[in-house]
């Protein structure tokens, strides 16, 4: 496959309706049958797009799609709860509120700015937030897209909301659980595509239910735009709701990525923050 035959980018985007972008490739965001999906390419390192529910479950990704984002530990599932809560009614998840664009990552470099207001979108069906993790049981989902300064990166903010904190609590762990995988399952999907088996995963930071991983590699066609990027992915769970923050980097081979994760613990801080208001 080469990687030079079209122009150099990291996520399509797809239009839901007029609505803001439900992106169909690095996060593997595909939409669901309903919606008319107009498939437009994104700047490189657009990455960070949407995941997206796939109607009536899980759409198997094309041979060689990698997997997702960043890995944890076996210990990590239960940060920040010793025990399963009880469940509680919806009517007690925080405010989603999403974040202002000087509270993303990278902010200074990136000059973020909104590329809508706050969308509410169907979903009928699993969430899948890239080629690791698909969730199951939300019951509404709501996306705000941001656009860096030199257009060739977007970050969104995707947020999930439950029947119950318990249910919440267990997409949360999940999430987690195929994360820690994630780096086995990328280099397989390389594999399979007879790429370089180069993907690395790591969480770069944790506080209570709630985590942050970077994975680099040569990423594979399919969820994900081809090329060799940085995918940096947050996820807090608060109540009833969880919140995906993604956004990612084009990168070229042995050269680091501009973004230091280690404000990662910060961004996830502030997203718990804004999410408990």
């Amino acid at each position: 496959m080469s990687h030079t035959a079209a122009p150099r980018r990291v996520r399509s985007a797809v239009l839901a309706g007029t609505s803001l972008l439900a992106v169909a490739a690095v996060y593997g965001v595909s939409q669901q049958a309903s919606a008319s999906a107009t498939d437009a390419p994104v700047p490189a390192a657009a990455a960070a797009a949407t995941g997206a529910p796939r109607a009536g479950g899980t759409v198997a990704a094309p041979a060689g799609t990698p997997a997702p984002d960043p890995a944890r530990t076996a210990a990590s599932p239960a940060t920040g709860a010793s025990t399963t809560p009880s469940a509680r009614p919806s009517q007690a998840a925080p405010a989603q509120r999403v974040l202002n664009p000087t509270e993303l990552p990278d902010s200074t470099r990136q000059q973020w700015r909104p590329m809508s207001d706050v969308k509410s979108l169907p979903l009928s069906g699993d969430f899948q937030l890239n080629e690791c993790v698909t969730v199951k049981k939300a019951t509404a989902w709501k996306q705000q897209g941001y656009l860096g300064s030199s257009r060739e990166t977007i970050a969104v903010q995707d947020t999930l909301t439950f029947p119950d904190e318990a249910t919440a609590v267990s997409a949360y762990r999940e999430t987690v659980e195929a994360m820690k995988n994630c780096q086995a399952t990328s280099r397989a999907l390389q594999k399979q595509s007879a790429l370089p088996q180069d993907a690395a995963v790591r969480e770069t930071a944790t506080t209570a239910e709630s985590a942050a991983w970077q994975r680099r590699w040569t990423a594979v066609q399919g969820l994900s735009s081809p090329g060799d990027q940085a995918n940096h992915v947050y996820a807090v769970q608060r109540g009833s709701v969880l919140a995906f923050l993604h956004f990612d980097e084009a990168a070229s081979p042995g050269t680091a990525p501009s973004y230091d994760f280690r404000g990662d613990a910060t961004v996830l801080r502030t997203l718990g923050a804004q999410l408990d208001k």
